[in-house]
């Protein structure tokens, strides 16, 4: 999740502490240039432009209150801990003099970007979920992958994964800047929106033009329609109109030279395919025409030298290890 701070600062900030430290880099991620931009990409498949909606509220959604519980708290921490006045990249080290200042405070990103389009109104992709997951630290928050279609959305959908637990949740752009809404990934929604694949369908469009309305749905595979997570309407203050679906977290830096996130994560596939946006109402599948990895941090910034990256097929498929 993205701030209106300077994506490139951010990133060469932290190219600039993996420099300082010495550190090697992680697997290379494979050239895109066998990707050709005439290559022909099929139009999107599947149930992302279904029209099918349930009209009902996704399954095992939790209370508000308890959102604002589970996940408020945590973006406050990383606003007293490290200064953030949003969430999004870490907008400098912590505090002066803080005694609660980590080594190193890390924030890189991987995966598809969308360009700002005229048009753009969604955005939709099959995400993987992972119950082995199991963040140790305090410091580390998971979003991965995290979608936030291009156009100005009131709505970003988001897998969580924090020490307190994990959530496919929907942050608000529009209207309290926070998390809005939240489903824990347990037995009962992997059954209802997994099908036992260990992948969910989650899609982000824009209802209301005149009202800058998006909704946020999880495809139901018991009902096969599409069931609402979260609706929002107003203006956009993320001050953004371009996108992602992308591998995001938070972490910190052992005196070892590896972040906290790299034992967590370790051995976990985290894969994002079917990436498809939406234009005036036409889905077509994520491709160098509307697509490219814009928010990409080098390998090294996730101060995991046994992860690996693949864009598998350029940008409608991508896929990390660890």
């Amino acid at each position: 999740m993205r701030t209106l701070k300077s994506t490139t600062a951010v990133f060469a900030a932290t190219a600039a502490l993996v420099l300082g430290c010495g550190l090697g880099t992680a697997a290379a991620s494979p050239s895109h240039a066998a990707h050709s931009a005439a290559t022909p990409r099929p139009a999107a498949v599947g149930v992302c432009a279904s029209t099918a909606a349930s009209g009902a509220a996704v399954r095992g959604a939790l209370p508000p209150a308890q959102v604002h519980r589970d996940l408020s708290a945590l973006t406050a921490q990383h606003r007293a801990r490290y200064g953030i006045a949003d969430k999004g990249p870490l907008r400098a080290a912590a505090r002066a003099g803080s005694t609660a200042r980590p080594q190193i405070s890390i924030h890189p990103a991987q995966g598809t970007s969308f360009k700002t389009l005229s048009g753009a109104d969604g955005s939709c992709a099959t995400r993987s979920v992972s119950t082995a997951l199991t963040v140790r630290d305090g410091y580390t928050t998971i979003y991965t992958p995290t979608m936030y279609p291009p156009g100005g959305s009131c709505v970003e959908l988001v897998t969580v994964y924090t020490n307190t637990g994990r959530s496919v949740s929907a942050w608000d752009w529009c209207q309290s800047v926070n998390f809005a809404a939240s489903v824990p990934i347990n037995s009962s929604f992997l059954s209802t929106y997994t099908n036992g694949t260990g992948a969910y369908t989650g899609r982000v469009i824009r209802t209301s033009t005149a009202s800058n309305t998006w909704s946020a749905a999880l495809w139901n595979y018991t009902t096969g329609r599409w069931d609402t997570l979260f609706t929002q309407s107003g203006v956009n203050q993320s001050g953004r109109t371009d996108g992602w679906d992308i591998e995001e977290l938070y972490s910190t830096v052992a005196s070892s030279g590896r972040a906290y996130s790299c034992d967590d994560m370790a051995g976990i596939t985290f894969e994002s395919s079917n990436i498809s946006v939406r234009r005036n109402g036409a889905w077509s599948a994520a491709s160098t025409a509307n697509a490219d990895t814009h928010y990409d941090a080098p390998n090294s910034a996730f101060y995991c030298p046994s992860r690996s990256y693949q864009m598998v097929s350029a940008y409608d498929h991508w896929k990390a290890v660890g």
